[in-house]
């Protein structure tokens, strides 16, 4: 089955052939042409990611903002390990199978032991989701 992206999308590279958590809800895209604070992710919603009503399952949408997220931390930490300390998430809308879901996370502070940030998820170019939240630098001091 091909997953139709838009342009500039490519594979996330860290859960490409491993098997992981993220793996199973995959696969997920990334856009490198931002900032280094800024991550712009998107996957296609299909079946697997919704409930019986059609709509994206609140936990897939909660999976991919944590893991958008998480991995902004990591890779500006420069690989250290790092972990969701707080996540608040705020539903405004509803993303369905088909979809193309995108998100937009931005690292708001980064401070020795504690990284801030928060996101959007859009489906059909509307807001569905706002999160915020705080991931720990695992091993600083």
């Amino acid at each position: 089955m091909t997953i139709d992206i838009p342009t500039g999308f490519t594979p996330v590279g860290a859960f490409s052939g491993t098997e992981n958590f993220e793996s199973l809800v995959g696969p997920l895209y990334q856009r490198q042409d931002a900032p280094a604070s800024i991550a712009t992710w998107g996957f296609r919603a299909e079946r697997r990611h919704c409930n019986p009503f059609g709509v994206v399952h609140g936990g897939m949408l909660t999976t991919f903002a944590d893991t958008m997220m998480g991995s902004l931390v990591f890779h500006a930490i420069e690989g250290a390990p790092c972990a969701t300390i707080t996540l608040t998430m705020d539903f405004i809308g509803a993303g369905r199978e088909g979809d193309w879901i995108e998100g937009r996370a931005e690292l708001l502070r980064q401070g020795r032991s504690v990284c801030f940030l928060r996101s959007e998820l859009r489906a059909n170019e509307k807001i569905i989701l706002n999160a915020s939240g705080a991931w720990a630098i695992i091993g600083s001091r």
